[in-house]
């Protein structure tokens, strides 16, 4: 327990100074940009690349992945058919709406917390790689067809046949990142039948150990900022109440509960389970803000829950800790 306090504590600690920072103008403008690239682009692709290719594949295999996978997408199509036709949503709101309560944060929050709290970022791998490669492509698919969901122009490219550039570049910027082509080529030096030497690694491990604190960094001073941009960007007039009621629930309370129940149903020992239910609990991930804002669709239910949810995730994983 003084472990996972002493990780949430020096987790917070560097959001906090992210936050002072960009409140306080300490960082010329457009850093905070820069560095969420850095992290993004270079640092969090180098960290996955080295530790996916040194990983034992069984892990990626394992009954805490299924657990992870299986739980994740029931969570999201209960989400989705709630916020369709139980609070009869429009298709692309209904949408955006089950994202904000599945699609957690394994890139800014999920990386430092299975380094501070696992010892290992390969924690977050099966997560992403399910949100990544499946979650967010099926997204995509209901958004370019939904008629409250309106593509951004400056995405477009010049084609014969309609949005369907807006919805291939969605679905590149979702697929075809650093993250996940870094966690490919890692599964790819994992198969071979020869281990790549550490000196060939070595690079990767030092710049990628530069990924957590940088991703904490700009998760704070992001957070600077999104609760005013929230109320700037919202595109739409209708009640908050039940998106923000269902997405906060979901995130706070069903998730690890049911990963729990889950994970305890098919045997995973304790420390398959702390992981499992550990990623179950992060918050809102901001890729929903951004694609949100890329179909112009239920900006302010995202750009909220994220807010919401990041506020909330450390007494949940205080309490997650004191479960598992």
């Amino acid at each position: 327990m003084s472990d996972v306090l002493l990780a949430i504590a020096t987790m917070a600690a560097v959001v906090a100074g992210g936050w002072f920072i960009q409140a306080r103008g300490i960082l010329p403008a457009g850093s905070r940009e820069m560095l969420a690239t850095v992290s993004f682009s270079i640092a969090g692709p180098c960290l996955l690349l080295a530790t996916v290719a040194k990983a034992d594949l069984a892990t990626l295999a394992s009954a805490g992945a299924a657990v992870t996978w299986g739980t994740t997408l029931a969570l999201a199509a209960v989400l989705a058919v709630v916020a369709r036709w139980g609070l009869r949503l429009p298709a692309g709101r209904a949408t955006i709406t089950a994202l904000s309560g599945s699609y957690i944060n394994a890139g800014n929050l999920g990386l430092p917390l299975a380094v501070y709290l696992f010892g290992d970022a390969l924690a977050v791998v099966p997560t992403m790689l399910l949100q990544l490669l499946v979650m967010a492509p099926i997204a995509f698919g209901v958004l370019g067809r939904a008629a409250d969901a309106h593509p951004v122009a400056t995405v477009r490219t010049v084609t014969q046949d309609g949005d369907a550039p807006v919805r291939r570049s969605a679905f590149a910027s979702a697929v075809l990142n650093p993250l996940t082509l870094a966690t490919l080529a890692g599964l790819v030096l994992a198969l071979l039948p020869w281990s790549v030497p550490e000196a060939a690694l070595a690079p990767f491990d030092l710049v990628g150990a530069a990924a957590p604190p940088l991703a904490l960094l700009t998760l704070g001073m992001s957070l600077s900022s999104d609760v005013r941009l929230a109320d700037a960007a919202a595109g739409t007039r209708t009640s908050l109440a039940g998106p923000m009621l269902l997405t906060v629930a979901a995130r706070a309370v069903i998730h690890p509960l049911l990963t729990w129940g889950v994970g305890l149903a098919v045997g995973l020992d304790d420390a398959a389970l702390a992981v499992v239910v550990s990623m179950a609990a992060l918050p809102t991930a901001q890729n929903v803000v951004v694609y949100a804002n890329r179909y112009r669709c239920a900006v302010d239910v995202a750009s909220r829950a994220c807010v919401l949810t990041t506020a909330l995730s450390g007494p949940v994983l205080i309490a997650v800790s004191a479960l598992v």
